[in-house]
C-alpha cells in the first residue's frame, strides 16, 4: 500500500515557520509531503491571510523569497498546484466555474518558475472542479488529487468517463466501511486525458477505518491537512495515522508517484 500526505493552501502569505512547526518531525522521518500551493493568491481569497489588507491584486508565490528558498532546500516537499488564485466568487469555487483553457497553465508556469521543479499534480480548491476546469487541467498536462466523489461529479463524453461512472456507482452502492460510509476509492482512476486519486480529510471520523480498508486492498491512502489550521490535536492525529501506516507496511510516497500506479 502507498501512503500520501497532502497539505493545502501554501501561498505568498505563508512563512517557512508555518511549515516547520507542524511538519519538521515528519520530514525528520524521511516522509514526503505534497503541498498544494496557490500560484497567484489574492488577499480576498478565502484562504488563510493575517493582517493583510483585502485586495484583488494577484500575489505570485515567487514574490515570497524566504518561502521559495525554504521549499527549494527542503527535499521532502513536493509542490502541487492548488487552483490559480483560489478565489471564490459569488459563492462559487474557483474551478467549479467556467475558466479559460489556459488558466491552469498560467499557474503552473508561476510555480515552476518559482521553485525550479516540474509540477504534475493539480488540487482543485475545496476539491471541487467542473468540466471547464478539467479540460484546463488536461491542457496543462496535469493529474488530479481531490475528494471522494471523483468519477461521479463530472461527465465528459468519452468512454473512460462512462466506465468510471459505473465503476464508482457500483463502488458507492456495495462497498462500506464498518461505520457505514463509503471509503475513498483505493486506486487510480484513469479518465483518458488525465488520472485522479481520491482522498480523506484528516478530520474525517472514518479516516482510520479508511486506512485499514486500504491495507486490505493493498491500495492508495491519501490524507489531507491544512497547514494554516493545524492544531496540536491534529498533529497528534496525523502522527498516529503515520504510526499505523508503518505497522501496516505502507510505503510513504510523493503524490506524483501515485500516477505510475494503474487502476
Amino acid at each position: 500500500m502507498k501512503f500520501v500526505i497532502r497539505d493545502d493552501d501554501l501561498s505568498y502569505f505563508s512563512k517557512p515557520s508555518d511549515v516547520e512547526e507542524w511538519y519538521h518531525s515528519i520530514f525528520a522521518q524521511g516522509i514526503p509531503v505534497g503541498f498544494a500551493t496557490i500560484p497567484l493568491v489574492k488577499s480576498v481569497s478565502d484562504v488563510y491571510v493575517k493582517d493583510v489588507a483585502l485586495s484583488d491584486t494577484e500575489r505570485p508565490i515567487s514574490g515570497n523569497a524566504e518561502l521559495v528558498e525554504y521549499v527549494r532546500h527542503t527535499p521532502y516537499i513536493e509542490v502541487l498546484q492548488h487552483g490559480t488564485t483560489h478565489e471564490t466568487k459569488d459563492g462559487v469555487f474557483e474551478y467549479a466555474r467556467r475558466v479559460p483553457l489556459t488558466e491552469v497553465q498560467r499557474g503552473k508556469e508561476e510555480l515552476e518558475k518559482a521553485f525550479g521543479r516540474e509540477v504534475s499534480v493539480f488540487v482543485p480548491p475545496h476539491d471541487w472542479i467542473g468540466e471547464y476546469g478539467i479540460r484546463a487541467v488536461e491542457y496543462a498536462g496535469l493529474h488530479i488529487i481531490r475528494g471522494r466523489g471523483a468519477g461521479l461529479r463530472n461527465w465528459i463524453m468519452r468512454p473512460a468517463y462512462v466506465r468510471n461512472f459505473f465503476k464508482m456507482l457500483w463502488f458507492k452502492w456495495l462497498v462500506k466501511l464498518p461505520s457505514g460510509k463509503t471509503p475513498a476509492y483505493p486506486s487510480v482512476l484513469d479518465f483518458g486525458e488525465h488520472k485522479e486519486v481520491c482522498t480523506y480529510r484528516l478530520e474525517d471520523a472514518d479516516v482510520f477505518e479508511g486506512l485499514e480498508y486500504v491495507r486490505k486492498q493493498d491500495g492508495i491512502f491519501v490524507v489531507v491537512a491544512h497547514v494554516h489550521s493545524f492544531t496540536p490535536e491534529k498533529k497528534e492525529r496525523l502522527a498516529r495515522l503515520i504510526s499505523v501506516g508503518r505497522e501496516y507496511g505502507a510505503e510513504f510516497v510523493r503524490p506524483s508517484e501515485l500516477f505510475s500506479v494503474t487502476s
